[in-house]
């Protein structure tokens, strides 16, 4: 028999408790016997009882297991290129504290729930560029994404055509191209759009590129600040930046992918986890491992049973 819980100090209190209470209690029994004349030798048939119970309830708190049973544990993976928007609308604060923050916080939480998986980073304005290839390396990822900003990139705009098309690439290009299901995560406000190919569609599709589509923002938008002012168009108006929630919706039902909204009312992130965990993964590996278990029940319930006996049969103390 093995034990889950080593011997330590509160196995140690309640058998010094047990012993204390109980010398007590036959001490003052003892006594009173005597001061009646008479034997208190029942009293033996109760402490043999309550022994037993108090030793199966030390047991079960030790957590004795025995018996051992084979499981067959699969893994499955899948590659997941993270497409970021860094176009400057994703400074705007209709999301608190920022688009690019809030996406920035919840790419962490995801990266976090997908350590089985390999994950890449995808940035895009008006060009996309790779800022970390496929890894299972979380601790990375962490730091990139922290390192995240609209300045990162020299030219504004958002080609989220352009990111889909990049990854589609790197996803059935890269060394292992058909072995481990894959998924792109889109996080942008779908603004200065451009058209997509059918050819682009067509492919996510045939390939079975999973594409999930975060809609970051707001369908009443807000101004966007550059060099600490309110941005203007070439007429002196105020530039809004408001979601493109029809382009994106329409990016989904091209790829057959799923849509989910980011902002400060709703938030579908959880959602997407869930999507991308029952997705079907490729079976990279099997392993049967040994597994003991915690038997505790079997020596609780024995003790619980020996006490209801202990409290429903009465046995007398005294002989007269």
């Amino acid at each position: 028999m093995n034990w889950n819980y080593p011997f330590e100090t509160t196995e140690y209190f309640f058998i010094f408790f047990f012993i204390i209470a109980y010398v007590t209690f036959l001490i003052r029994t003892i006594r009173v016997a005597r001061l009646l004349n008479t034997t208190a030798r029942t009293l033996i048939l109760k402490l043999f009882l309550r022994s037993i119970y108090f030793i199966l309830l030390i047991i079960s708190l030790l957590g004795p297991s025995f018996g051992e049973a084979s499981r067959e544990i699969q893994a499955k993976g899948k590659d997941i290129y993270l497409l970021v928007d860094l176009s400057k609308s994703m400074d705007a604060v209709d999301v608190s504290p920022s688009r690019l923050e809030k996406v920035k916080f919840e790419m962490n939480r995801f990266i976090e729930n997908e350590r089985a998986n390999r994950i890449g980073i995808i940035i895009f304005s008006n060009e996309a560029f790779v800022q970390v290839p496929l890894t299972y390396d979380a601790t990375a990822l962490g730091l990139f994404i922290q390192s995240l900003q609209t300045s990162l990139l020299p030219t504004s705009g958002t080609n989220v055509c352009g990111s889909l098309e990049l990854a589609y690439k790197k996803l059935i290009n890269g060394n292992d191209p058909s072995s481990r299901s894959k998924m792109v995560v889109l996080f942008t406000d779908g603004e200065n759009k451009s058209n997509c190919s059918g050819i682009l569609y067509n492919n996510l599709r045939r390939f079975g590129v999973g594409t999930y589509v975060v809609a970051v923002g707001t369908r009443t938008g807000i101004s966007i600040k550059e060099n600490g002012k309110l941005l203007k168009d070439e007429n002196d108006r105020l530039v809004v930046s408001r979601l493109d929630e029809n382009f994106l919706k329409n990016v989904a039902s091209n790829t057959k992918g799923q849509y989910y909204e980011l902002n400060n009312e709703k938030s579908e992130i959880n959602r997407m986890i869930t999507d991308i965990n029952a997705a079907d993964g490729t079976l990279i590996d099997t392993r049967t491992v040994t597994v003991v278990s915690n038997k505790y029940f079997y020596f609780l319930g024995a003790a619980l049973l020996l006490i209801i006996m202990d409290v429903l049969i009465t046995i007398g103390t005294f002989r007269l």
